[in-house]
């Protein structure tokens, strides 16, 4: 009995790791997952063009309308994006639509802003604990505090990191400061950019218990605090703050709804992006900006999806590209046939593990079958034994996997 069970133990713990690891090894081998297709607005055709790749360092170059292009063609759709070309090739200033722009012009006004699924709070392991920059205008750069913050049901409570004691001095002039501008505590979003790589400090935006929206910012370790005056109806999920040196917003903000705004200098009036059936939970936000356009691109399982904007964020023209359909070829159809299931421990979503395991398709099944009629023809051609129950019930579950684990984990002794 003992030894069953110690033998049971070794074909499920091997069924797993084979669930596991092959998978993991017949992708990268094979290529199966495709890289992210790349969606723009071309200012000089007026449409959208993407980049969708192949595998294997190959791509294809369209147009919304199916036309394709060779690599420096499709380049020459984006000047914008792609401007160091025409400053190699003496092409600027470049000319569209009657108005000239030079290397400053465009460099200056391209920014980008991507924000993924695992960014948003919900989807992140976070400790609740901040740094907040202090911002010295004769420090050229920006020093890492020695202490960090949390927002409590009584302030805004600094630690010394190096000496794990509470700075009572700091931690009462923050919250005097924040009580005079009506904040409630405690707080129901804290967000800001906790890293001193980036041009310059806009510290935190911080949603109080009465969703009022309240600026947050160290100044020669004094503390300067704005209420924004955001609608304090607006469901707020999670705002994602990125300085930029153009200054025209702070961040992102994303509502349970699915609602997407930018808050815009200095005046935190929010603008928003008119952008519908988006999950902040679970798809990627993209905003490329440049001297004459805004392009947001919201990408889904199903495909991605890219809004042209002019200045003003209003949209004028938009474009659904669908994913390439990898589940029905036959590399897909031959992972299925041997490989019927997945255990991962990550997620596209989460920045943490996850263990998940995911299924294959129809040719799952024909994979267990065929995998039994073997089990059940070797044991008749090499084994005088009865065929084992239990080894029939892995194989039955597990496919492929059980196949390889009764066949190197012997019952005889």
């Amino acid at each position: 009995m003992t030894g069953t069970i110690s033998r049971l133990s070794l074909l499920v713990l091997a069924v797993m790791a084979m669930s596991y690891i092959l998978p993991a090894a017949f992708d990268k081998v094979v290529g199966r997952t495709a890289e992210e297709p790349l969606l723009f607005f071309s200012p000089v055709l007026q449409k959208f063009v993407y980049q969708e790749s192949l595998g294997g360092h190959r791509f294809i170059h369209a147009d919304e309308d199916g036309v394709h292009y060779d690599r420096q063609e499709f380049e020459a759709l984006l000047p914008f994006l792609y401007h160091r070309n025409l400053e190699i090739h003496d092409l600027l200033p470049l000319v569209i639509d009657g108005q000239s722009f030079d290397l400053e012009e465009i460099r200056a006004e391209r920014q980008a802003v991507e924000i993924k699924p695992r960014q948003i709070s919900v989807n992140r392991q976070q400790i609740e604990l901040y740094p907040l920059f202090n911002n010295d205008p004769a420090v050229p750069m920006i020093p890492f505090p020695e202490d960090m913050f949390r927002i409590t049901p009584n302030g805004m409570e600094f630690i010394n990191a190096d000496y794990n004691r509470i700075d009572s001095e700091l931690t009462r002039d923050f919250t005097e400061a924040l009580k005079e501008k009506g904040f409630v505590f405690s707080a129901t979003v804290i967000s800001g950019n906790p890293t001193n790589l980036k041009p310059f400090d806009e510290g935190y935006f911080i949603r109080d218990d009465s969703g009022q929206v309240f600026h947050v910012k160290r100044v020669m370790n004094q503390p300067e605090v704005v209420r924004t005056g955001i609608d304090p109806g607006l469901d707020i999920l999670d705002m994602i703050i990125s300085e930029n040196q153009r200054k025209e917003f702070y961040g992102t903000v994303f509502t349970t709804q699915g609602e997407i705004f930018l808050i815009s200098y200095d005046d935190y009036q929010l603008i928003r992006i008119p952008v519908d059936n988006f999950d902040p939970q679970s798809m990627d936000f993209k905003l490329i900006i440049n001297p004459l356009y805004r392009t947001a691109t919201i990408s889904s399982e199903q495909g991605i999806y890219g809004l042209a904007m002019d200045r003003e964020y209003r949209g004028f023209a938009d474009f659904f590209l669908e994913r390439s359909d990898l589940q029905n070829g036959p590399v897909s159809k031959g992972r299925d046939f041997f490989l019927p299931f997945q255990i991962t421990l990550t997620s596209d979503h989460l920045d943490q593990a996850k263990p998940d395991i995911g299924t294959g398709g129809p040719w799952s099944l024909v994979g267990v079958f065929v995998a039994l009629a073997m089990f059940t023809a070797f044991h008749r051609k090499w084994r005088s034994r009865p065929v084992s129950k239990m080894d029939l019930l892995v194989v039955l579950l597990s496919g492929f996997y059980g196949l390889l684990a009764v066949i190197f984990i012997s019952s005889e002794h």
